[in-house]
């Protein structure tokens, strides 16, 4: 059998939950997708968690409230984790830029935003960089197949730029030290943005 399509029987094919806007919150709104520790983690890829998130907020569905509700019904252990698995989130959509290597990541930058900032940014992510695509399965037929590509212009770093702009624009008083401190101080493993 030719190599192209044994592979093609192995395709699995990705896309958004197919159900209403509230039953979508219900199954986004869970450890599987806030608590990259958790059993429930496993459930599912990073990539197919993205795609899923993507179709909710695509769908004009709100992360933050979401967020929100979640940390309200978890205790501190599992809303600290909400903020890694938003980043973790915020780095692969990033990270799928072709030109853009690993290390010049703007990880530090993203960990100083606030919680509000860093579900935006997240939000805006999934909405510019999950689209959806056409697979032809063995059958020859076409199968939707969603796909994860940073398409934005300017780079990963351009585009903390433009966040950050806006954050000082909204906080003209705050301290520059105390903002770049926020990487090390809510990101130590103790604390959480919820």
């Amino acid at each position: 059998m030719n190599k192209y399509f044994k592979n093609l029987k192995l395709m699995k094919y990705i896309k958004p939950f197919d159900v209403p806007l509230d039953e979508y919150e219900g199954l986004i709104a869970r450890r599987e997708y806030w608590d990259q520790l958790g059993t429930e983690w496993g459930w599912s890829s990073v990539e197919e968690k993205i795609i899923r998130l993507a179709g909710f907020v695509q769908q004009g569905g709100n992360l933050k409230k979401i967020l929100n509700r979640y940390a309200k019904s978890h205790d501190e252990e599992y809303r600290r984790e909400i903020q890694y698995c938003e980043l973790r989130y915020v780095l692969e959509l990033f990270k799928n830029r072709k030109d853009m290597p690993m290390e010049y990541l703007p990880v530090d930058r993203v960990k100083r935003l606030n919680k509000d900032e860093l579900t935006k940014l997240l939000s805006d992510l999934l909405k510019k960089s999950v689209r959806k695509g056409y697979d032809l399965d063995s059958q020859y037929q076409t199968q939707e197949n969603w796909e994860i590509k940073y398409t934005e212009k300017l780079t990963p770093s351009e585009y903390m730029d433009k966040v950050e702009g806006k954050h000082w624009r909204a906080n003209p008083d705050e301290p520059f030290d105390s903002y770049l401190n926020r990487s090390k101080i809510w990101w130590d493993g103790v604390h959480s943005l919820w």
